[in-house]
């Protein structure tokens, strides 16, 4: 067993077919580390309210904090970091439409991720290239010193703390094929981000705050 500890803070809107998939093959395949559910809840339907009370009573979710209104994601984020243990090492931002499909999914990620860095599943191509935010493990130290920038309210947040990493001399690492590992179906909780503060923000001023610095991609994460 690792000696970290690992806070996993998953945002919830709606979608409870998705959201049972991803809490239940949590639950039953996240082996070989220590590890707590924080569930942040973004002012979901009935349903989904309902069944997330019927996970947390099956003891798959550590807290739930039920938010009045829609946060989204960097918002959202910030507040289930606070609610982290003490004694967590490294956050782990997760959406809520995955699927894990391997026992050591999680281990295998903590173990690639570079001390005091950021390490992920899934990387975007486009420029800037990065790794992509459905499942993005962080040291804890490394998101307390900068959050996510509540300025931009969905993805460019999750950009925006991989270049402020990189200009600290820390590493970013995302692996390209993973499904073996964890399956990211995709835009199950709608649209509600649309409208979402920051996202029109110029592509050329994305890459700007990479400057030099780049990630790094690991092409699979294969099997042992």
């Amino acid at each position: 067993m690792s000696r970290e500890k690992i806070t996993i803070i998953m945002l919830t809107y709606n979608a409870p077919k998705y959201v049972k998939i991803a809490v239940e093959s949590i639950a039953a395949k996240t082996k070989g580390v220590t590890y707590e559910l924080i569930v942040v809840d973004n002012h979901s339907r009935l349903p989904t309210r309902l069944l997330l009370r019927k996970l947390k009573k099956k003891g798959y979710i550590d807290f739930i904090q039920w938010n009045k209104k829609n946060l989204l994601f960097a918002r959202g984020n910030n507040i289930g970091s606070r609610m982290a243990s003490p004694e967590s090492t490294h956050l782990l931002l997760i959406n809520s439409d995955v699927e894990v499909r391997n026992d050591l999914w999680l281990k295998r990620l903590l173990d690639l991720c570079p001390g005091g860095g950021i390490c992920a599943y899934g990387v975007v191509e486009n420029a800037p290239v990065r790794a992509d935010g459905y499942c993005i493990l962080v040291d804890k130290a490394l998101y307390e010193k900068h959050e996510l920038d509540e300025n931009y309210e969905w993805f460019w947040s999750i950009t925006k703390l991989q270049a402020k990493a990189l200009a600290d001399g820390k590493k970013v690492i995302a692996v390209k094929e993973h499904d073996n590992m964890l399956y990211h179906f995709g835009g199950k909780s709608g649209k509600a981000y649309s409208h979402a503060k920051g996202m029109d923000e110029s592509g050329k001023e994305i890459c700007r705050w990479f400057g030099n610095n780049s990630i790094e991609i690991v092409e699979k994460m294969e099997e042992v």
